[in-house]
């Protein structure tokens, strides 16, 4: 996990770039007019990273996903800024084009995974499907592949599953089956929103060891988009945290926890279960993340800060290095020592 260079995103890592977002700007329309719910976020993944976004629902971790794959709602568009899959900027293309960028070169699981199949279809039809789509191979060809890729996936009697239907399965046997469905063009990465959302303790970890595994073996950029920092200790790489639409945050794994930069970072730390702090109360951020039409001027955290300091924290704040590839969105950030993991 150590640094070895920044790039214009201030990202760190040597391997290939597949996605790099500059100044990703989202709105969407509402009754109130054009609201920007992501701004200004610069993010990139390489190849043999996994890089997590990190950050309390609200705080737009889901929106940036769904930018980078071209998947907006109708009432959402890029305002400002680029994303770019393979050098190649996502606005540029058509629908057509970015189907075929989808599955092949960067792939996405989503969260509560039944709601993402077909209960109509086999399971091993609908990951086939993509093969057949993006491929052009045959339906027996296709499904061939499909039971190697189960297999891959750890799906028990690969064989004699892929010609069951959804209800057939567990919700962790179907997150499996969406991973199949992800990694079926051996795509150069893999973004996963809350891939273990609904799942009991024990399959979670099972689900995240296979995705971690994977993604080395298969030498995978992976996005991780969680709120649970223990899954970030053990899954990435490199952290972005983000709050109310902005990254405010982002370090080697390392760094951030054991040195955060950012006074929302350092209580979502102190946020916590560890076993070390056992009998201390456990600690809480009051307030909530404020809604995208109410997001303040300066510090979008001010109101539930207890570093705030007036005038500088109500004027609008850029990130800026903490230390050598150590950013941070903080007025303050010369200043403060702040609490990280064990603290």
């Amino acid at each position: 996990m150590t640094m070895t260079a920044i790039d214009t995103a201030g990202t760190v890592g040597t391997g290939e770039i597949v996605v790099q977002a500059r100044d990703l700007t989202v709105e969407v329309g509402t009754e109130r007019g054009p609201v920007t719910i992501v701004d200004g976020v610069d993010l990139a993944v390489r190849r043999n990273e996994v890089v997590g976004v990190v950050g309390e629902s609200g705080s737009g971790k889901t929106v940036t996903s769904l930018a980078v794959m071209g998947l907006l709602p109708k009432n959402g568009r890029i305002s400002r800024g680029s994303v770019e899959l393979m050098g190649r900027r996502i606005s540029d293309l058509d629908e057509r084009e970015l189907a075929d960028v989808r599955g092949v070169q960067v792939a996405m699981i989503f969260q509560e995974p039944r709601r993402c199949l077909n209960p109509a279809f086999t399971v091993g039809d609908q990951v086939a499907e993509s093969l057949r789509r993006h491929r052009g191979w045959s339906r027996k060809r296709a499904m061939e592949r499909t039971v190697e890729l189960f297999e891959l996936v750890e799906i028990p009697q690969a064989r004699h599953r892929v010609k069951q239907y959804p209800h057939e399965f567990s919700g962790g046997m179907c997150q499996r089956v969406m991973l199949a469905m992800a990694l079926a063009c051996d795509p150069m990465m893999l973004i996963a929103d809350e891939p273990t959302t609904a799942l009991d303790v024990t399959v979670q970890r099972q689900v995240l060891e296979l995705i971690r595994r994977l993604q080395a073996e298969l030498g995978l950029g992976l996005m991780l988009i969680t709120h649970d920092l223990g899954v970030v200790a053990e899954m990435c790489d490199r952290v972005s945290v983000m709050y109310a639409g902005q990254v405010v945050e982002e370090a080697d794994v390392d760094t951030l926890f054991h040195h955060p930069a950012h006074p929302y970072t350092s209580a979502l730390l102190q946020s916590m279960l560890e076993p070390t702090r056992r009998g201390e109360p456990l600690g809480y951020i009051s307030g909530v993340v404020p809604a995208p039409h109410q997001f303040p001027a300066g510090c979008r955290f001010q109101d539930r800060c207890g570093h705030a300091a007036g005038d500088p924290c109500r004027r609008p704040i850029a990130l800026q290095p903490a230390t050598s590839g150590h950013l941070s969105r903080c007025a303050r950030v010369d200043e403060l020592v702040l609490p990280g993991v064990g603290a």
